[in-house]
């Protein structure tokens, strides 16, 4: 069961897992009107990022039925079936029929829940009904079958936003819950996230609270009792880092600041100099591949408590700790690919005046008030950190679940040149 197919991450996470054999039937959560909206979405997402879209849509509304399905997969694609289900997260039910609920809650294995708005002036509150609810409500879900007889996996995707203001000497941050909101940034997004994460650890601690035994009336112990009658989902709370663009086709998010940064290039024939800033990014494509590996190392012993971690909901961090290359590169990379552009590099704060006082219609500037918060109300500040500082995440727990973050290496020129070259076609150069 997968939120979030529509966005840049789940489109990938998708993708990957249509790739795997030993997956029967994927259902996506989309919020839409109908289901046709809904297969409609998800498969133009996919294309969107060059990955091929979804087989045809079936006119017949999906039923509890449809979501039984395992049978042949596709004889041309051998890829499991999707459904994809019109949603409210918002609602307990999460607006979906209570046959479809119930077969989702007695047999979905794995449930990963990456549907959360990006939206970096929203405040706390705006996140509560839809997001904050609607995590409470698919955490319900995974727990609400007394028919299961293993525990669902619940991958909730977070943010490293919920730890960034963590202060240095806690340096490298741990893969453990924050109990302190004021580690997270001020920003709503990333308080929420914060709030999101505490949900599923009191979630977590809930669930595998041991119960004191008690005798039934027949005499017979309750711990005799199947366990399928009192199984709780498996949590993992994995903190995204900065993603890039694929590793592939370049093709990155277009409302993420970055991207939204780079796409001024052109029209201000400006960029701003950030200096030595690590471009610690992480390709899309590999975050998804993380994704599901952890979802694969993911283990239930006989007391439910995770394998690799038994303090607390685990926490893994998914991201790039690499420090090369750097900003001043990628700045070097573009002036070669695109000498006709003239780019003059500027002192941050000169760039936003640029940008401010530019009289098109320009997205980034939407963003103008949260560069000046990163880097625009001082000289010695990059990124929010005072520079020569740099944020360092502890991720022992993701090298030892995931292959793929033992294995991330550092963004190459070619990878560098394909992402330049996709701002360009978005921008229209």
């Amino acid at each position: 069961l997968l939120t979030g197919a529509t966005g840049a991450l789940g489109a990938h996470i998708l993708h990957t897992i249509r790739s795997d054999s030993s997956v029967s039937h994927i259902v996506c959560l989309v919020r839409a009107s109908s289901p046709l909206a809904a297969h409609e979405r998800v498969s133009k997402s996919l294309i969107a990022r060059g990955k091929p879209g979804l087989e045809p849509f079936s006119s017949t509304p999906p039923t509890a039925e449809d979501l039984s399905f395992t049978g042949p997969k596709d004889i041309a694609t051998s890829k499991p079936p999707v459904t994809c289900l019109p949603c409210t997260l918002s609602q307990l039910n999460l607006g979906i029929s209570s046959a479809a609920y119930a077969h989702l809650a007695n047999t979905t294995n794995v449930i990963i829940h990456a549907a959360w708005a990006v939206n970096f002036t929203a405040r706390l509150r705006s996140f509560e009904k839809d997001h904050i609810a609607g995590l409470s409500h698919l955490l319900h879900l995974s727990k609400s079958s007394p028919q299961r007889t293993e525990r669902v996996r619940f991958l909730f995707l977070s943010s490293t936003a919920s730890v960034t203001n963590t202060p240095v000497s806690k340096y490298p941050i741990a893969e453990n819950i924050s109990f302190d909101p004021e580690e997270a940034s001020p920003l709503g997004y990333s308080r929420s996230k914060w709030v999101a994460e505490n949900i599923c650890n009191a979630f977590h601690e809930q669930v595998f609270t041991v119960a004191p035994q008690h005798h039934d009336n027949d005499g017979s112990n309750a711990s005799d009792v199947p366990p399928s009658t009192k199984l709780g989902p498996r949590i993992a709370i994995l903190r995204i880092g900065q993603l890039t663009s694929d590793t592939v086709s370049g093709i990155w998010n277009t409302s993420e600041a970055y991207p939204l940064m780079l796409s001024t290039a052109p029209l201000l024939h400006a960029l701003p100099d950030l200096g030595s800033l690590p471009l610690d990014w992480l390709p899309v494509d590999i975050a998804a591949k993380a994704v599901l590996e952890v979802a694969d190392t993911m283990t239930t012993n006989p007391s439910g408590k995770s394998a690799t971690n038994t303090n607390g909901c685990p926490v893994v961090h998914i991201l790039n700790p690499l420090t090369k290359p750097t900003w001043s590169d990628l700045l070097s990379c573009i002036k070669t690919a695109s000498p006709e552009l003239e780019i003059e590099i500027l002192p941050p704060k000169e760039w936003l005046a640029r940008l401010e006082a530019y009289e098109g219609d320009v997205p980034a500037k939407k963003l103008v008030g949260l560069w000046k918060g990163a880097f625009g109300e001082g000289e010695d500040k990059v990124d929010g950190q005072d520079e020569g500082t740099r944020m360092e995440f502890g991720m022992e727990k993701a090298k030892s679940m995931s292959e793929t973050m033992r294995g991330v290496g550092p963004l190459d020129e070619g990878f560098l040149e394909r992402m330049w070259r996709w701002v360009e076609e978005m921008v229209g150069v």
